[in-house]
């Protein structure tokens, strides 16, 4: 072989070597920046798992995850509280557990989950480990391999149980209730009836009376003794009319249609008995509101009538006004009277409450206004001034 060759051979083996170094050196950077990458791939993997598993064991509810037999393979520590089993150290399936009237129901229901791959509000009795019956609900869906093929079926269990027995006591509580007031309110009108037709006939024989001694032309202590009871049993009918108002208040349906309080109070002011002495003013045109012209002529009429009752015994005033206050109506009923002292301001809002012990009143026409305004989700509230007058206050609803 010629020199020339063998030099050529060994300027062509230098460069290979001198290749083959190089290649090593950048092979050897990209395994050591592979293995950087795998060791922050490891790591990453290692702190997620971490946060899974923190997070697996913090759910409050019950969580387990079962392969497509029922069999439990992992569950939370609130699954272990709830059922009683623990698959690190027995076997769970949660078919065991289904009470015998819901497993067919139970196994629809898992049916669909196969066929859609969720199923929610899933509810069934289940008993745990001491055999103890307990209402459940499900939220699950299956669990996908990366070739989309069902492996498992997880989901969360919330206990129902106490949730379900106090729905069902006020149910029965609502029955109860409702059989109550129907019994009550047939018993306020027997009762009614039963009580007003003894005073009717205690009335005409006081009148009879009344009229016999009149012609003797004596006995004026008798005459006046007389038209005290005449009174007392007028009052009493007043009574009865006024609970069997108070006991209907909220027993008929409530329309929910528009009202024109215009058109109504002055209706009121035309058809109740106002006194010379008193004037009834309404400064401004009053809006029109949504409710039950029945009623809302009912909460009217008792304020209005109220007003004019109290009003000063010489030159009476009441006044109606309104103030729109964005979400509601602000009504105010107005007297010039006497006033009320502040420590009676709730108390003449009870039921046969009454500040006149004198007078007609029964007590019962203001505990109406409350009642009606607590059903349309208002207010009702005095403001007074003794010796210059008394405003109830309505707040309604628009």
């Amino acid at each position: 072989m010629s020199q020339s060759k063998i030099e050529l051979l060994e300027k062509a083996l230098k460069r290979e070597r001198f290749a083959r170094k190089e290649a090593e050196k950048i092979l050897e950077e990209k395994s050591l920046e592979i293995y950087q990458i795998n060791q922050n791939l490891v790591s990453v993997l290692n702190e997620k798992e971490i946060q899974l598993e923190s997070l697996f064991k913090t759910i409050v509810d019950p969580y387990i995850l079962m392969d497509l037999y029922g069999n439990v393979v992992k569950m939370n520590d609130a699954a272990v509280s709830f059922f009683g089993y623990n698959v690190e150290k027995e076997s769970f399936n949660v078919t065991t557990t289904l009470y015998k009237d819901d497993y067919e129901y139970a196994m629809e229901s898992y049916s669909k989950l196969l066929e859609k791959g969720v199923f929610r509000n899933f509810r069934a009795r289940v008993y745990n480990k001491k055999r103890e019956l307990r209402w459940i609900e499900i939220n699950s869906s299956l669990v996908f391999d990366n070739n989309n093929e069902a492996r498992f079926a997880h989901g969360i269990v919330r206990d129902i149980t106490e949730k379900l027995k106090a729905e069902q006591e006020r149910e029965e509580l609502l029955k109860h209730l409702t059989i109550s007031n129907k019994e009550l309110n047939d018993f306020a009108h027997v009762v009614s009836h039963d009580l007003k037709a003894p005073l009717r006939s205690m009335n005409a024989l006081l009148t009879w009376l009344q009229e016999d001694i009149a012609e003797l032309g004596e006995h004026e202590d008798i005459q006046q003794n007389l038209h005290m009871l005449i009174v007392k049993i007028d009052k009493m009918d007043h009574l009865i009319s006024g609970i069997l108002k108070y006991a209907s208040v909220d027993k008929v349906e409530r329309p929910n249609a528009e009202v024109d309080l215009d058109n109504v109070i002055h209706g009121i002011t035309q058809t109740i008995h106002v006194p010379k002495h008193v004037t009834v003013e309404i400064p401004q045109k009053l809006p029109i509101v949504r409710g039950d012209k029945f009623r809302l002529h009912q909460l009217f009429q008792n304020l209005i009538s109220n007003a004019i009752k109290y009003a000063n015994p010489t030159e009476g005033k009441v006044t109606i006004s309104c103030i729109d206050k964005n979400e509601n109506w602000e009504f105010g009923v107005h007297d010039n009277g006497i006033g009320i002292e502040e420590k009676y301001h709730k108390k003449i809002f009870e039921v046969f409450q009454t500040l006149d012990d004198e007078n007609s009143s029964t007590g019962v026409g203001l505990s109406i206004v409350k009642k009606i305004i607590s059903l349309y989700g208002g207010d009702v509230w005095v403001t007074s001034t003794i010796g210059e007058g008394t405003t109830f206050h309505v707040s309604l609803p628009k």
